[in-house]
């Protein structure tokens, strides 16, 4: 994979609320516009991103569906957030679970708005039922940290993200940073299209 690549779906990830066009692509990660657009064309051409045309511009959407670029733009992104030690802490403990499940962190430290008073707001999706004795809240609770869990169920999830309502789950799809379950999330994504 090429380092381009990963930054133009790194930013199409981060900006997801406010579609780039080629030309902010360029300036935002300050790559000259021919060599942005020629990584989008082939990006396009691989299926990775589509573009809509909007005006004089073309906006770019990133297809979310399980490929290895996405999956190594999200496992930068999460580096990037490992690198504070209240996420590092929280992560190692998380991964020491030993079931299935995905974890999202949300709001203001996906946003990248979080201050040192920000709580920590993680979604954590995973089938409750045949986990009756393995309580994730719990063991976030163990830690010293400001933070805030929702949790659902897998259906639960799919069922409020085809909602036409505005959801949690919404705004935790729209600006997140997938914390553990990469692939899970993304298998999870493509279900809520179906």
């Amino acid at each position: 994979m090429k380092k381009r690549d990963v930054d133009i779906v790194i930013a199409l990830l981060e900006n997801q609320e406010d579609q780039l066009n080629i030309s902010q692509l360029s300036k935002k990660l300050n790559i000259d516009y021919k060599n942005t657009y020629n990584i989008v064309k082939r990006l396009e051409k691989e299926n990775i991103i589509t573009l809509k045309r909007f005006g004089n511009a073309f906006d770019c959407i990133l297809n979310k569906k399980i490929i290895p670029l996405i999956f190594e733009a999200e496992y930068s992104r999460r580096e990037e957030l490992l690198k504070n030690k209240n996420f590092r802490v929280l992560f190692n403990k998380l991964n020491s679970i030993n079931i299935p499940f995905v974890a999202l962190i949300f709001g203001s430290h996906a946003k990248k708005r979080a201050t040192q008073y920000s709580d920590i707001d993680i979604m954590l999706i995973y089938n409750k039922n045949e986990n009756k004795n393995i309580n994730i809240e719990r063991t976030i609770s163990l830690l010293p940290l400001d933070i805030h869990p929702v949790t659902f169920s897998y259906s639960e999830f799919l069922k409020m993200a085809r909602s036409k309502e505005f959801t949690v789950v919404e705004e935790a799809i729209k600006n997140n940073i997938i914390f553990i379950g990469i692939e899970d999330y993304y298998r999870l994504i493509e279900n809520v299209k179906s």
